[in-house]
């Protein structure tokens, strides 16, 4: 089973998209919890799901598992920032990991037996099997600024991106969602998995940082191998007036072209490393492809 699900997920976690194995073992994790559902204690948990396929997610310890992190405690524009020494310049330690939470807006019917419509109840917890996570979640890029928040997907078009402030309650932060209008399931999300915990945003502004890096360093060999292009079709006309008489520039040519031709292999590469960061099997893959979207917008 193990195996299965981390070929489907490419050895990520389902909720946040980091590589597990190295650093930990994987969590077999069920959407719907089997044995109990958090202050919710007349349920029995969702039983008859315990080995239903399409309740099985693979999962980071982190995302599963609850213990406090630290996370950003956002300003009156609904952002944060990361220190030179790594952490938030505003953040609050807050219990996240799913466990055994399965929050649904409230007044909603929960299903208690094997024979109650699932989709009846109107949860506020992303599915990644089943919704699409760009619905209800938004990375804001500033190339400037590289820090990886994740944010609630606003339900306006062109509505900025904002943090609401964290509390505890499930149902107030959907509360707090649809006063600040962005995607309940969204601002949701973002708690109970943790989404803006400290270390998964300094892996994510990594990714960011590397990419820029990458970017950058394309650019500067780029305008070296153009110049170097110009060089060569001079030496390749002069050359071709004196009817290839003359060895220094014959030899200056000939030296030119492998290095130029070195210059673009590396170029190619680079972009090649730049492409495979926003393919599925990449780690935070959605965040590559928002960086990406703001490369091309600018």
């Amino acid at each position: 089973m193990k195996t299965a699900l981390a070929q489907l997920f490419h050895g990520k976690c389902a909720y946040c998209e980091s590589f597990y194995g190295a650093t930990q073992p994987v969590d077999v994790e069920h959407f719907r919890p089997k044995g109990e559902v958090e202050n919710v204690d007349d349920h029995p948990g969702y039983w008859w799901l315990a080995m239903e396929w399409t309740n099985l997610l693979p999962s980071c310890i982190d995302c599963n598992r609850r213990r406090k992190q630290k996370t950003p405690n956002p300003s009156g524009n609904g952002r944060a920032t990361l220190l030179d020494n790594g952490e938030f310049d505003r953040s609050r330690s807050l219990n996240t990991g799913k466990d055994s939470a399965f929050p649904l807006i409230g007044g909603v019917v929960r299903a208690m037996t094997p024979a109650a419509d699932l989709s009846a109840e109107r949860r506020l917890l992303i599915d990644p099997t089943l919704d699409d996570p760009d619905a209800h979640l938004a990375f804001h890029v500033d190339r400037n600024h590289l820090v990886s928040l994740v944010y609630p997907q606003p339900l306006n078009p062109g509505q900025a991106l904002t943090l609401p402030e964290a509390i505890a309650d499930p149902e107030g932060l959907a509360t707090a969602a649809k006063a600040a209008n962005v995607s309940p399931m969204g601002m949701v999300s973002i708690q109970i998995y943790g989404l803006n915990r400290l270390a998964l945003v300094q892996n994510r502004t990594k990714v960011l940082r590397d990419m820029e890096f990458l970017l950058e360093l394309s650019l500067d060999l780029q305008e070296i191998a153009n110049e170097l292009d110009d060089r060569i079709q001079a030496q390749s006309r002069q050359l071709l007036q004196r009817r290839g008489n003359d060895a220094g520039l014959a030899h200056d040519f000939a030296t030119d072209q492998r290095i130029a031709a070195k210059i673009h292999q590396f170029i190619s590469e680079i972009r090649s490393q730049l492409r495979a960061r926003t393919e599925a099997s990449a780690p935070y893959s959605r965040l590559a492809r928002a960086w990406v979207e703001a490369y091309l917008a600018n």
